[in-house]
């Protein structure tokens, strides 16, 4: 019965959320020039749904998540399976023409270090697949606050050990990652660096994670407005995922590592995400570092808007994460 009402009042807050989204529109006109009245009806409701959650800690957050089913279109382009890899659940999508030497994407999916799985991302990692002709391995590693760094990043280091353990190219192989994933992505390519294992051809950060020792001023605040994360839930996820570490760590805030010897990056950032700021940073430091960086920034757009894939720009932005694979997995090797 309790569970139960809370659904009932999800849908209360859900359409007290759209009908005070449009009345605002109508009197003061969009929040941002380039949103739609349907983008900005999803963008609220994101932010509904992510404040219920946080108020009611992980359980209410895990039930709140979004698992979209894959299209029939998709399923016919596609093999979609799950089975273990490192003693990991894991989400395989691999395109009907894929074959031995096509690129491999393997994703370590965002969620605050204490949420989400590839089950959340499922349709924006199928349609990444499809359009580089990749075959997506997405595991589901384990979350805070049961399990705090490291085991997040152990885990991932070992679904990519397990990959290059099966023989797979490492030339072909691109390291992804969205928000928190993103900063997984980044400390599992230092362990890579500093265990002297094969670096992967490249890596795809969408709106990456990458200074939890920052929970308030500059784009957080700037962009409260426009985006659906907000400070305190930075400060809740990091506290719970560090669990007494140093936020300035270099795993768990990659601005502050040493970024040499890392794989060529492409970055993704929304004009309108709270973490606009250390992006920027991140950008410039593995600059510095001697990597080569690649920084696209869709004006107005939320945190990971690429998941948004019905709207144009995130079509848009898969388009180029797409593009981005097939040509460092076509191209030629890096120099040592």
């Amino acid at each position: 019965m309790r569970r139960v009402f809370r659904d009932i009042h999800v849908i209360l807050v859900g359409a007290w959320t759209i009908l005070a989204t449009v009345v605002r529109r109508l009197v003061r006109g969009p929040k941002h020039p380039s949103w739609t009245l349907r983008f900005e009806i999803v963008a609220e409701i994101m932010r509904m749904a992510l404040r219920l959650g946080h108020d009611t800690m992980s359980v209410e957050m895990q039930r709140l998540q979004p698992t979209p089913p894959l299209t029939r279109g998709i399923r016919r382009r596609l093999e979609w399976k799950r089975e273990p890899i490192a003693d990991l659940p894991t989400e395989l999508h691999t395109p009907n023409d894929w074959e031995t030497g096509a690129p491999t994407l393997v994703h370590f999916h965002g969620g605050g270090y204490t949420m989400c799985s590839p089950a959340t991302h499922r349709l924006l990692l199928a349609r990444i697949a499809l359009a580089s002709n990749a075959r997506c391995i997405a595991p589901d590693y384990r979350k805070a606050p049961e399990h705090p760094y490291p085991a997040a990043i152990e885990d991932c280091l070992g679904v990519y050990q397990a990959v290059l353990d099966d023989g797979v190219d490492p030339q072909t192989i691109v390291i992804s990652g969205d928000s928190a994933g993103g900063g997984l992505a980044l400390a599992v390519l230092q362990r890579i660096r500093d265990g002297g294992l094969p670096m992967p051809r490249a890596a795809v950060l969408l709106s990456p994670w990458c200074n939890l020792s920052v929970t308030s001023g500059g784009s957080i605040d700037d962009n409260a407005s426009l985006d659906y994360l907000a400070g305190d839930m930075l400060d809740w996820a990091a506290g719970v995922y560090l669990d007494g570490l140093d936020a300035k760590h270099p795993e768990a805030s990659a601005v502050f590592a040493d970024l040499s010897g890392l794989p060529p990056l492409l970055v993704q950032s929304g004009g309108g995400e709270i973490l606009l700021d250390q992006n920027h940073t991140l950008v410039e430091r593995a600059r510095e570092a001697g990597v080569e960086v690649v920084h696209e920034i869709t004006d107005g757009m939320i945190h990971v808007f690429q998941i948004l894939d019905p709207f144009p720009t995130a079509r848009r932005a898969t388009e180029s994460i797409a593009r981005y694979i097939r040509a460092a997995v076509a191209g030629p090797p890096p120099a040592e």
